[in-house]
Formats: C-alpha cells, sequence, structure tokens
C-alpha cells in the first residue's frame, strides 16, 4: 500500500488486525510508479506488487498504535492551547480597544 495523506491509517490498522503483513510504500521514494506513462490505481497496485516481490520497495516507517494514539492527543491538546491563546489574543485586543 501507498501512503497518502491519513487516507492509508484505518486499512492499514484493519489488515494488520487480521494477521496481514503489510507494507507501507514511501511515495517519495517510488520513482516507478511515479515516472510511469499509463497512470492508474490497477497499473500502481500492479507495480507495486511487482516491486514487492523482488523486494525494492522503500518502507515507510509506520510507529505503533499506541504511539500514534499518543501523538493524536498531542496534536490535539497542541491545537487546544493554539484555540486558547488566540481567544486570549481577541479578549486583551478587545479589552485595549475600550481603553
Amino acid at each position: 500500500m501507498e501512503s497518502t495523506g491519513n487516507l492509508w491509517v484505518n486499512l492499514y490498522d484493519a489488515l494488520e488486525e487480521r494477521g496481514f503483513s503489510v507494507v507501507l510504500a514511501n511515495p517519495l521514494k517510488m520513482k516507478a510508479i511515479a515516472s510511469a506513462k499509463i497512470k492508474s490505481d490497477k497499473v500502481d497496485a500492479r507495480i507495486l506488487a511487482y516491486l514487492l516481490r523482488g523486494d525494492l520497495v522503500a518502507e515507510s516507517y509506520v510507529p505503533s498504535r499506541e504511539v500514534r494514539d499518543l501523538r493524536a492527543l498531542v496534536r490535539y491538546r497542541a491545537s487546544l492551547v493554539r484555540a486558547r491563546t488566540a481567544i486570549k489574543n481577541r479578549f486583551t485586543r478587545f479589552l485595549i480597544g475600550m481603553a
């Protein structure tokens, strides 16, 4: 499977839970697919399968589910802190405008 955005995460987890050996291909390093003249999901999948058979797939690092969950919590906390800071700054600007 090729990693694109966050779309691969749910499929990766589902396949892994069912006992499949999943290899996540790094799309930046997969020159064979990027340089193909005919582009379709079917063609890309076939090329990935050939490369995987020859052990030529540049794998991406996939942290454990626990690490991914912790990272998601940290990202969520960071977004809450940014939102809190924005609210404080808005309130400060409001108070300065009243003076």
